[in-house]
């Protein structure tokens, strides 16, 4: 296909015949443990599912995160958070940055054509708002919505979304369970299905780390678990390293999962309050 430059993350056939795992099972017994956890400094973010906190009014979050496969294969996502205020925030992502380094000139990965995994890269644009139901209990309600910036033979770009509703219980003070549904398309989740259900959590461990993890239901290109720890460097540094395993029947790739949060502001001097 010529629109297809190479990096499609196909599973290797060995990989394919390996037995279903269920991940999810470490991400329940993370979440039932959270009634007993002790108190630490809030993250921002999770591993893949979106925020459930809201950025403070002028204030700004970014995260970079690198998924590491087997072979050389790398990829890479990129979230700019801006918070306006009244329970909104809005932001960029770039998306789908693909790599092989074992294939000489061929390197970067470009998906136009291929229906079964994600266009790459992608270019959205993200709003979401927030609603405080009780000290405990918020909700919120976002999308994502952009395009692959990169053309080829005159193929005309495409638009995508991924849309999603959240709720997030925070039992005791900076401990999360966080869950709600999806609904994307095959621009962003390649073959598969086009929606169900996230589920997150956080559990401090310490006042400076984290054990956190979350999961993405289905069959899709984003249908992963990941468990792992963010260990909080500074009040607005943050560094996380996660286990990332596929669901059954998904045919993605097990990995690692490196994220740097950088926070604009305070968690817990500029905690945000939405109406």
């Amino acid at each position: 296909m010529p629109a297809l430059l190479l990096l499609t993350p196909a599973v290797p056939a060995h990989l394919a015949r390996l037995p279903p795992r269920r991940p999810a099972i470490l991400l329940l017994a993370l979440l039932l443990a959270l009634l007993a956890a002790p108190a630490a400094r809030a993250q921002q973010n999770l591993f893949n599912i979106p925020s459930a906190d809201l950025t403070p009014q002028g204030k700004v979050f970014f995260q970079h995160q690198s998924n590491l496969y087997g072979g050389g294969y790398w990829e890479a996502k990129n979230h700019l958070v801006y918070g306006l205020g009244k329970g909104w925030e809005a932001g960029l992502n770039v998306v789908n940055l693909q790599m092989n380094f074992r294939r000489g000139n061929e390197w970067l990965g470009i998906n136009r054509a291929d229906r079964r995994v994600p266009l790459a890269p992608l270019v959205k644009l993200t709003g979401q708002k927030f609603f405080v139901l009780s000290p405990r209990l918020s909700t919120s309600i976002g999308t994502q919505v952009g395009l692959n910036p990169v053309r080829f033979g005159g193929q005309h770009r495409d638009l995508t979304h991924f849309t999603y509703h959240l709720w997030k219980w925070t039992p005791r003070h900076h401990v999360k369970v966080v869950a709600g549904p999806y609904l994307s398309d095959r621009g962003t989740l390649g073959a598969g299905n086009r929606a169900g259900l996230l589920l997150g959590g956080e559990l401090p461990l310490s006042k400076k780390l984290l054990l956190m993890g979350d999961f993405i239901s289905g069959s899709n290109y984003a249908s992963v678990s990941v468990l792992g720890v963010n260990y909080l460097v500074t009040k607005r540094v943050q560094l996380c390293l996660g286990g990332m395993l596929p669901n059954p029947g998904s045919r993605n790739r097990a990995g690692l999962v490196f994220e740097l949060n950088l926070l604009g502001y305070d968690p817990d001097a500029d905690e945000p309050a939405a109406h």
